[in-house]
């Protein structure tokens, strides 16, 4: 049966619950199955999918991993700053980074969309196709999901990830005195982005320097940062196989996400301020707040690793210039210390991101 003929306008309350699921799963049934089809390379078998009351599949002897993230309109986005594809996309990458984190290959994912009356079908077409834009970059398929009633529009996606049976994946708590912390990526920009969307003036003096061409060309690229972030899944399977032991996604910011490490761990962490990789251009935008921003920006989603000097230096072959060694394990305690070139303590303003903190703020603004 082909997808429900609809106008471009329709609104959830217009289409009615049924008729939305028949057509979101329409309109990615294609590319889905497709990506069911690749899994196959996984030793993943769909036995039932989208439409029975839960979704069935088979996996041969191995780990699984399963994560949850929900993106609610006001706290996590604003639709007037992130579009409907990217909301798919970002939805989908947030689950993608925290598998590639445990060093696992994503395999079949739940969406649960809590939505109002007035929400745009098309836009949430749209937002599908980004989940499946993701899903075909990095990895991964739909399996089914949920709509609910909601009087404030959220995306939940639930994702599993596997790796080879007998495999140690990654975790937060296996971080060792000695070891090396590096980073996936440049850090920073996401929250660079943010800040312009939700404030055009922000950072206007320095983009403008460059003429009016390139200050928008800074802009695109940080708000592309900030709606359309990187999963580092390949680098994690490749982490994992050199014998990498700590990794975690950096999604509330750098110092507040090692902090969880440290803690996880019971070690301490050094940070080198000046080893933080920075897009240049987020510098040149904000040359006084890109420290705090490479921080404590959050929704990077790059990811940090711990390990031992031979294991990083084989990282660092296989992932060039995508690592960066920023600092090391100490023994005892769960702190982390940034310091500067001179090895003194500096204080930031990278206090990370908490959902009920007063002052806590991410894409809502």
């Amino acid at each position: 049966m082909g997808a429900p003929e609809y106008n471009a306008p329709m609104l959830v309350r217009e289409l009615g619950e049924f008729e939305l699921i028949r057509l979101l799963e329409c309109s990615t049934r294609e590319r889905n199955r497709a990506r069911i089809e690749g899994l196959r390379e996984l030793g993943i078998e769909m036995e039932l999918g989208i439409g029975d009351d839960a979704a069935a599949w088979t996996c041969r002897a191995s780990t699984v991993v399963s994560t949850t993230d929900t993106m609610v309109e006001g706290v996590h986005f604003r639709t007037e700053t992130t579009g409907w594809n990217d909301l798919g996309w970002k939805a989908m990458v947030s689950n993608l980074s925290d598998v590639a984190a445990m060093g696992c290959a994503p395999t079949m994912a739940l969406a649960t969309l809590g939505l109002r009356g007035d929400i745009p079908v098309g836009g949430l077409r749209e937002m599908y196709a980004g989940m499946m834009d993701a899903c075909e970059r990095f990895g991964g398929a739909l399996a089914g999901g949920d709509v609910v009633r909601s009087d404030t529009f959220f995306v939940t996606i639930a994702l599993e990830g596997t790796a080879p049976e007998g495999a140690r994946v990654m975790s937060r708590g296996a971080a060792r005195a000695g070891d090396l912390i590096a980073v996936t990526g440049t850090l920073g920009s996401s929250a660079g982005g943010l800040r312009m969307l939700l404030d055009p003036s922000s950072g206007a003096g320095a983009a403008a320097g460059a003429g009016a061409a390139a200050g928008a060309g800074v802009r695109a690229r940080l708000a592309a940062a900030h709606n359309r972030p990187t999963a580092r899944v390949a680098e994690g399977l490749a982490l994992r196989g050199l014998g990498a032991r700590c990794a975690m996604d950096i999604s509330d910011g750098l110092v507040a996400d090692l902090a969880k490490l440290c803690a996880a761990s019971g070690v301490s962490a050094v940070v080198e301020a000046e080893a933080a990789p920075v897009d240049p251009e987020l510098a040149r935008v904000f040359p006084n707040d890109w420290l705090d921003l490479a921080l404590g920006g959050g929704e990077d989603y790059e990811l940090a690793i711990c390990a031992d000097a031979a294991t990083m230096a084989a990282a660092a072959e296989r992932l060039g210039d995508t690592l960066s060694v920023i600092g090391w394990i100490e023994a005892g305690g769960s702190e982390v210390r940034v310091i500067d070139s001179d090895g003194e303590p500096m204080r930031t303003g990278a206090g990370g991101w908490d959902h009920f903190s007063q002052s806590g703020r991410r894409g809502g603004g």
